[in-house]
């Protein structure tokens, strides 16, 4: 049993290290503009090109598959309404932007991007989507 549980934190380090081997993240001069093409591409379901779009910016490629598979929900599905929900800036330094989606037969999804400026221009930091049906928006997604 022992034996197993060390194989499988190896494992799971192994996958961590391969993980932290990226490539450096693309510099992104619009975030308002990068967003808006994401939200296009998925607005018509187009969750290939969202993972990979997303992964390469973040500059870990690998990445794409994990996200396409969990976009994959998404396809087929009609988006039946979207808007831009939030778009805050903290400083100069820190932005964040919400979008939420209504798909028929999933409900309400939000997709967070979350943007932090470099000498070269800004970088998307993190990108996160949660569904919430009984909350405003969900738990711990969004900053004040």
């Amino acid at each position: 049993m022992r034996c197993l549980l060390a194989c499988l934190f190896g494992l799971i380090a192994l996958s961590l290290h391969s993980a932290i081997a990226i490539a450096e993240a693309q510099r992104i001069d619009e975030p308002d503009k990068y967003v808006g093409e994401v939200m296009a591409l998925l607005s018509n379901n187009d969750v290939a090109s969202v993972s990979k779009k997303i992964s390469d910016t973040i500059g870990n490629p690998s990445y794409a598959q994990a996200l396409q598979s969990a976009l994959n929900a998404l396809t087929g599905k009609k988006i039946d309404y979207t808007d831009k929900v939030i778009d805050n800036t903290f400083g100069k330094s820190h932005r964040q932007i919400v979008y939420y989606f209504f798909v028929e037969n999933i409900g309400f999804v939000y997709f967070r991007f979350n943007f932090k400026m470099s000498s070269s221009g800004w970088i998307l930091a993190n990108f996160n989507f949660k569904t919430e049906a009984n909350e405003l928006f969900p738990k711990d997604f969004i900053d004040r």
